[in-house]
This record gives C-alpha cells, sequence and structure tokens, in this order.
C-alpha cells in the first residue's frame, strides 16, 4: 500500500546547481564586506534550524610562504583541525572568533590562491534554514519536509519543504549557495522578491521548479517553471 503525502505545492529554487558550477559568486572582493551581506540576508530572510555550522578551510597547493602562517593561525586561534584529507584541512570556528578568522583571511592578500587559481581559505557558514514570511515574520505556514511528507528530492538528502544557505568566504573570492523552498501558493510572488531584495547576488531565472503531488498521492513531480520574479 503506498504512502499517501500531504497534498502541498511548493517551488524550490536550486541556485546554482553543481552543473552550473554550483554556486552564485558574491561580487564583493573584501572577505569582511561579503561575510556581512551574507549575514544581512540570513538575519532578513532566514530562520537557522539548529546551530550554523562555521569552518575555516585551507586547500593544500597554495604558495608556503602564504599557506604556514594561514595555518599556524588555525593552530594557535582555533586548536586542532577538525577534518583533514588530501586536499584541505578545516577548523571548526567558533562565533567569538569570527572576527579573528576574517581578519586572518584579509591578510593573507591576493597571492592567497592555490595552483588552480582558486582561493585558498575560506570561512564557510553552512546552515539549514526556514524562510521568513515578512507578513508574519515568521516561517512560512504550510512550508517544511514535515508538510511534504519527508520526500526526498535526489540522493542528495535534500527533503522537499526544506532550504539551506552555505556561504563561503573566501580569500580572493566568495560565493553562496542556495537551495531554498517557496510556498507554491498566491505568496510566491512577494517570497521570490523579498529574497531578491536582500540577496548580494541576481537569482538565476533557471532553476525554479514546482513540485505537485502525483495522482495517487504517494509521491511528488517536478516541472521546470518561468522565475516568479519575472511576471
Amino acid at each position: 500500500m503506498s504512502v499517501q503525502r500531504p497534498r502541498v505545492e511548493v517551488v524550490t529554487y536550486d541556485g546554482l546547481p553543481a552543473a552550473s558550477g554550483g554556486a552564485h559568486g558574491l561580487r564583493v572582493r573584501k572577505p569582511r564586506l561579503a561575510w556581512q551581506a551574507v549575514q544581512s540576508f540570513v538575519d532578513a530572510c532566514v530562520d537557522p534550524v539548529g546551530d550554523p555550522a562555521l569552518a575555516l578551510r585551507l586547500w593544500k597547493g597554495g604558495p608556503p610562504d602564504v599557506s604556514e602562517p594561514l595555518r599556524q593561525f588555525a593552530a594557535a586561534t582555533l586548536g586542532g583541525p577538525r577534518t583533514q584529507d588530501r586536499t584541505s584541512t578545516a577548523w571548526r570556528v567558533r562565533p567569538d572568533a569570527v572576527d579573528h578568522v576574517l581578519g586572518a583571511i584579509e591578510d593573507a592578500g591576493v597571492a592567497a590562491v592555490t595552483e588552480h587559481g582558486h582561493p585558498l581559505a575560506s570561512l564557510v557558514w553552512d546552515a539549514e534554514v526556514r524562510l521568513l514570511d515578512a507578513r508574519t515574520g515568521q516561517p512560512y505556514d504550510g512550508v517544511s519536509p514535515q508538510m511534504c511528507g519527508g520526500f526526498a528530492v535526489d540522493g542528495y538528502g535534500r527533503l522537499l519543504g526544506a532550504s539551506g544557505v552555505r556561504a563561503s568566504v573566501g580569500t580572493t573570492a566568495s560565493s553562496l549557495s542556495l537551495w531554498l523552498s517557496l510556498p507554491g501558493d498566491e505568496r510566491l510572488a512577494e517570497a521570490a522578491r523579498r529574497i531578491q531584495a536582500h540577496l548580494a547576488v541576481r537569482m538565476s531565472a533557471k532553476h525554479w521548479r514546482r513540485w505537485r503531488l502525483t495522482r495517487d498521492g504517494s509521491s511528488y513531480r517536478s516541472t521546470r517553471i518561468p522565475s516568479p520574479l519575472t511576471g
């Protein structure tokens, strides 16, 4: 017997998928300004579900005279690394250490790039969030993984109704990854406009999908739709 799922409609924005580069580039070079732009959006538009994950990631393949001071700073300020593999080392960042980490990233300068031209070090902010309704100041009613019956939209564990934000503030460039679940009813256009008004990047006209319950009520199917910002 198939599981009957709640009859709700959700519109998702995947900005941007891995096939399109994986993230919006923030057109702000200075790390502190990029961080402020991200936090301004977070404060205005989303409510984190639990504590966001904060990490300093140092990639391998950079100039030793730049990499080593960053490594020494991380060890002295943040303690032992949380993870380490062939490509990078990551340290957990306490909220009270964010300003120090941003200072170290800025001080590294334009030479802080890997051999492939990518930022050598980045402060990463990662959180599952719920979008806030401007009218109520609360998460949108009817938009949550629970309301969508825990339906998985892909093989990465993302659930319909959930939203996520991942910001990477780097030595030479910064980026913002978004997975957003918006109400699929008359609130959609206003919700999209509010998000765009507080973002430091332009949302893509592509990558919008409307999810509807299948006829038998056991699953959801999606169709690509025009950006609600163009209506």
